[in-house]
C-alpha cells in the first residue's frame, strides 16, 4: 500500500511534466475511433464484427486514426450476445469452449491486430476492472454474515443490503443430513427490520436438484402469511414455481411458505434446496430466511443453522486454465466495506475488491497477457469510478516496470463535473512512482465537454458560449494530455441521450481545438450516420493546418474583449476562436454556427502575429467567401450557412492566367465556352486532389483546372486548389469573377502549376512571391513563362498556352491517348480525348492529338 504522502512527491514531478508536455504538444496529433457500438452485428446475427474492422483498417489509417477501441472481448457469462461488460473467463477471447465471441474467434482477434499493426493502428482493449460474472456456485460465509448481520446500525451507518439477485441460498438434504421428506417452513422476514425495506415486492423460487422449473403461471402470495410466530396461516409453495410477495409492515413482518417434499421431489443419496429471493423492479430489500422449521411427520426442528449463502463466484476452473479466483477476490470477504457508494456498491454484477493481492495478482496478468500474447497498445478502463484510483496507479507502475509504456490509457469516469474528473486523474498520479508519470499520461473522458456539446445541439436556447467553459482544461486547468474528448458513445443510445442534431458541430469543435484533448470518433456517427466523409476533411486540416498550435482564443467567449457587429446570427448561437503558435506560423480561425439563421458577423480578433490586410483562406469552403481580409478595425468578416462551421488559415493571394490550346480561338483572342453553352462542365471539378462543387456554372467559364503550389520544382504540391478558367485566361473563383484566388500556405515563394484534364500541365519558369496582395503571374505572353523547354504550345506570335492532347493525363502525348481517342470517337459529352472541348470527340481531336504526339509535360 503506497502513502498517501506521496501524492506531494508526484505533484511536484508533475510541475516538471507539465512544461514538457507543453513543449511535446507540439508532436501530437493521434486521433481514436470507437470501433463499434452496442448494436454492431455480432457472431449470432452471422456476422463478424472483426472481419468488418479488418475490412476497413485501410481507410481508417488513412483517415488519420492512429487508435481503435475494441469492446470488451472476454468470453462474457451471458454468451455471444454479450457486449461483454459481464466478463467471465478473462483469457478466453473465443479460442476455448463456447465457439466465437460476439466479436469472433481469437484467430479473427489476431488477424484484426496483424492488420492494425501493418496500418500503424494501435488497438486499444476496453477493459472491466471492476466486477466479473459466471462463475460456478460456491458457499460464501462473508455474504451468509452481511446478510444476517444487517442491522438498523447498519442501516443508519449507510450500508446497503447485498443485492438479492446475486446470492441464492441452499439447504443439504438426503444422504447424512438426516432432512428428507417432509414440510419445510421458510420464514423471511427484514433483518434491520427498518421502514426503508417493507412492501417491496420480492420473488420466491425453490427447486432441487431433481425438480427445477414447472412453466407454471406465477402465483401470488395471500395474507395473512405470519405463519406459525405470528399465529397466523402460511403460503403452501411447490417446487420450479414463482411467488411474488412482500413483507408487510403491517402485522409480525413475516411471510411463511410451506414446502412439502415428497420422495420424488429429491435425490435421497444427497441433494439441496436451493431458494431465490429475488426484488422486483430492480430494487433491493435485506429480506432474509430468518428461521426454517422442518417436520418430518414425527418431530420438528428449527434448522435455520444449516441454510449456506451461495455466490456464483467460483473462477478456479475456466477453460483457459488462467484467471482463478474465488469469493475471497470480491465484496464483502471480510475487508472493510460499506457495500456503498462509487466504489464499494455492486453496481455491475460481482465487485471485485482491488486491495486483496490475489485480485491485483489475476488482473495485473490478465493486461500483461493482453500486451504480451494477443498484443493491445492501449486500453480502455470501464467505469473507474468504481473502484479506488489507486489500483490503477499500481497497475500502471507494473506495466511500466514491465517494460511496457502505453500510450493511450484512459478511464471511463461516467459524471459531467470537469473538476471531479479531473481529481481522479490527479489520484491516480498521486499513486504512480515518478518513473512512470514521465512514462506514462493516464487519461480520463470529458463528460463535462461532451454534456455541453449535446445541450448546444439539442437544447433550444442553451448558450452555446458555455462550451468554452466546459472542457477538463479550460474549466479545471487540466492538461490536454491527460484528457480524451468525445461526442457520442455506445452508452448514449436511449432517446434523448445522444447527440440529435447535427452532431457534425460538435465533431468540428472536437477535431480543431487541438488543446483541449486527444478526440475520439464513435464508429456509429462515422459510418452509419454518414459523417465520414466531413469527419475525414476536419482530421486532414487538424492534421495540416492545427497541428502543434500551442495557444488559443475564444474570440466570441461571453465578454470577449474583441469587437462583433452582428449582421445576422447572435452570440448565444456563435463559437469562434483562434489557434496561434501552429507548427507552419500560420493562425487558424475557426467558426461554428448553431443558429438555424445564417451568421454574418464582423468579428475582431487577437492580431498578435496578425496585420491589417492579412488574408484568411477557408480551406473547408463551407463559407459565403473563399477567404476574409482583415479590416482596418482587425476584425473578419465571416458568412456562414446555418447549423454550419468553417475553417480559415492564414494564408496568400494569387492572380494568374493562362489559355487552353483546345479551346483557343485566334480571331477572337480568347477562348470558346462550348462545354459550357452546352451545360456539359459538371458542377464538381472532376481532380479528386482538391474536389469542389457549385449549384451552377457561371456563363463565362471554360472548364476546371487545378492550381498547385510548389516549394521547389522537384516537390510535390503543398497546397491545390480546383478553380475555374474564364475565357478571357483568368483564373476565377467559383462564383466566375474573384481573380483572387486564395491558399492556406505561408507567405513566400513558390512555384505555379496549373493542370487541366487533358492537357499537358504548365509551371511557372521560376518561384513567385505570394503574400496577402495578389500580383498577376501572366502565362501566356512568352514561352518563357512555362518551366523547361517545350512546355507550351503556340496560340499567336506573342500568344502561349497549355498543350493539348494528353487524354489520361498522364503527362505525356502518347498512343495510350490515341486509343482513348479511337474508343470514343462520335461520342458527345464531357469526354477525355475532346482535345478542342467542343463537347465532342471528332476529326478535329484526332488533328491535334497528331500534330502534338510525343510532346510531353514541362512540369517534373
Amino acid at each position: 500500500m503506497k502513502l498517501r504522502a506521496h501524492k506531494i512527491q508526484s505533484c511536484l514531478t508533475k510541475a516538471i511534466l507539465l512544461l514538457l508536455f507543453l513543449r511535446m504538444l507540439t508532436f501530437a496529433q493521434d486521433f481514436m475511433m470507437q470501433g463499434w457500438y452496442w448494436d454492431y452485428p455480432g457472431t449470432p446475427d452471422g456476422f463478424l464484427w472483426a472481419d468488418t474492422l479488418n475490412a476497413k483498417a485501410r481507410q481508417l489509417a488513412d483517415a488519420g486514426f492512429t487508435h481503435i477501441w475494441l469492446p470488451p472481448l472476454s468470453r462474457a457469462s451471458s454468451g455471444s450476445y454479450s457486449n461483454g461488460y459481464d466478463p467471465k473467463d478473462l483469457f478466453d477471447l473465443g479460442e476455448y469452449g463456447g465457439g466465437a465471441t460476439r466479436f469472433g474467434q481469437r484467430s479473427d482477434v489476431d488477424a484484426l491486430l496483424s492488420t492494425f499493426n501493418t496500418y500503424g493502428i494501435k488497438a486499444v482493449a476496453d477493459v472491466v476492472y471492476n466486477h466479473r460474472d459466471g462463475g460456478v456456485a460456491e458457499n460464501n460465509p462473508a455474504v451468509e454474515g452481511w446478510i444476517e448481520n444487517y442491522t438498523v446500525t447498519k442501516v443508519n451507518n449507510g450500508d446497503n443490503p447485498y443485492p438479492s439477485d446475486r446470492f441464492r441460498s441452499a439447504l443439504p438434504i438426503g444422504g447424512a443430513t438426516a432432512r428428507g421428506s417432509g414440510t419445510y417452513y421458510f420464514k423471511i422476514r427484514s433483518a434491520s427490520q427498518h421502514s426503508n425495506f417493507y412492501n417491496k415486492p420480492y420473488k420466491i423460487y425453490l427447486w432441487t436438484n431433481q425438480v427445477g422449473w414447472q412453466g407454471l403461471p406465477d402465483a401470488s402470495e395471500s395474507e395473512p402469511n405470519g405463519g406459525g410466530d405470528c399465529g397466523e396461516p402460511n403460503n403452501p409453495v411447490i417446487l420450479g414455481r414463482n411467488y411474488l410477495a412482500s413483507v408487510d409492515a403491517g402485522g409480525c413482518g413475516i411471510d411463511e411458505f410451506a414446502l412439502t417434499l415428497n420422495t420424488g421431489d429429491f435425490n435421497p443419496a444427497g441433494d439441496t434446496i436451493y431458494v431465490d429471493l429475488s426484488n422486483q423492479n430492480g430494487d433491493y430489500s435485506d429480506h432474509y430466511i430468518y428461521g426454517l422449521w422442518y417436520d418430518d411427520g414425527s418431530s420438528g426442528s428449527d434448522i435455520q443453522s444449516a441454510v449456506l449463502y451461495q455466490t456464483y463466484t467460483d473462477f478456479s476452473n475456466m477453460p483457459s486454465g488462467q484467471g482463478a479466483m474465488n469469493y475471497l477476490n470480491f465484496k464483502p470477504n471480510g475487508n472493510p466495506t460499506h457495500l456503498s457508494g462509487d466504489w464499494d456498491w455492486m453496481w455491475f454484477y460481482y465487485d471485485y475488491d482491488q486491495t486483496v493481492q490475489s485480485t491485483k495478482d489475476v488482473l495485473f496478468g490478465w493486461t500483461d497477457w493482453l500486451w504480451d500474447t494477443v498484443g493491445f497498445r492501449g486500453f480502455r478502463m470501464d467505469a473507474v469510478k468504481h473502484f479506488p484510483p489507486e489500483f490503477v496507479g499500481d497497475l500502471l507502475d507494473h506495466l511500466h516496470d514491465g517494460g511496457k509504456d502505453p500510450g493511450m490509457v484512459v478511464g471511463e469516469f461516467f459524471d459531467s463535473n470537469a473538476g471531479t474528473l479531473k481529481n481522479w486523474v490527479d489520484d491516480v498520479y498521486g499513486f504512480m512512482n515518478p518513473a512512470t508519470q514521465a512514462a506514462i499520461q493516464p487519461r480520463i473522458f470529458d463528460f463535462s465537454l461532451r454534456d455541453a456539446l449535446e445541450k448546444a445541439s439539442d437544447t433550444y436556447g442553451y448558450d452555446v458560449r458555455n462550451v468554452f467553459n466546459a472542457s477538463m482544461v479550460d474549466a479545471a486547468g487540466a492538461s490536454g494530455f491527460n484528457v480524451v474528448i468525445f461526442l457520442n458513445n455506445h452508452d448514449f443510445r436511449d432517446p434523448g441521450q445522444p447527440v440529435d442534431n447535427d452532431p457534425i458541430l460538435g465533431y468540428a469543435y472536437l477535431l480543431t481545438n487541438n488543446q483541449i484533448g486527444l478526440p475520439c470518433v464513435y464508429y456509429y456517427d462515422y459510418y452509419n450516420g454518414g459523417l465520414k466523409n466531413q469527419i475525414d476533411a476536419l482530421i486532414t486540416v487538424h492534421k495540416k493546418y492545427i497541428f502543434g498550435a500551442s495557444s488559443r482564443d475564444y474570440l466570441s467567449r461571453f465578454s470577449t474583449p474583441y469587437s462583433q457587429n452582428f449582421i445576422s446570427g447572435g452570440a448565444s448561437t456563435t463559437l469562434i476562436y483562434q489557434l496561434m503558435g501552429t507548427a507552419s506560423g500560420q493562425d487558424v480561425i475557426v467558426a461554428i454556427n448553431y443558429a438555424g439563421d445564417t451568421l454574418k458577423i464582423d468579428q475582431g480578433i487577437n492580431t498578435t502575429n496578425i496585420s491589417t490586410g492579412d488574408v484568411f483562406v477557408d480551406v473547408l469552403g463551407n463559407s459565403e467567401y473563399p477567404f476574409a481580409v482583415v479590416n482596418g478595425n482587425n476584425q473578419v468578416y465571416i458568412e456562414l450557412p446555418p447549423r454550419s462551421y468553417s475553417v480559415w488559415v492564414k494564408g496568400v493571394l494569387l492572380k494568374s492566367k493562362i489559355f487552353l490550346e483546345g479551346a483557343y480561338d485566334s480571331q477572337t483572342h480568347r477562348m470558346r465556352t462550348d462545354l459550357n453553352s452546352k451545360a456539359l462542365i459538371p458542377l464538381q471539378s472532376p481532380f479528386t486532389e482538391n474536389q469542389r462543387s457549385v449549384e451552377a456554372v457561371p456563363a463565362n467559364v471554360v472548364d476546371w483546372v487545378l492550381v498547385q503550389l510548389r516549394l521547389a520544382p522537384q516537390t510535390t504540391a503543398i497546397a491545390s486548389r480546383s478553380v475555374f478558367l474564364d475565357k478571357t485566361g483568368n483564373l476565377v473563383e467559383t462564383d466566375g469573377s474573384t481573380r483572387d484566388i486564395p491558399f492556406p500556405v505561408a507567405a513566400g515563394s513558390y512555384y505555379l502549376v496549373v493542370r487541366h484534364r487533358n492537357h499537358l500541365a504548365g509551371m511557372s519558369s521560376q518561384a513567385i512571391s505570394l503574400g496577402s496582395t495578389a500580383s498577376l503571374y501572366d502565362f501566356t505572353t512568352s514561352e518563357n513563362r512555362f518551366y523547361g523547354s517545350n512546355g507550351a504550345a503556340s496560340l499567336e506570335p506573342t500568344v502561349w498556352g497549355l498543350i493539348a492532347g494528353d487524354a489520361n493525363s498522364d503527362g505525356g502525348i502518347f498512343g495510350e491517348d490515341y486509343t482513348e481517342y479511337q474508343l470514343r470517337q462520335g461520342v458527345e459529352g464531357y469526354q477525355a480525348a475532346d482535345f478542342n472541348l467542343d463537347g465532342g470527340v471528332f476529326g478535329e481531336d484526332y488533328t491535334i492529338y497528331q500534330v502534338n504526339q510525343g510532346k510531353e509535360s514541362g512540369v517534373p
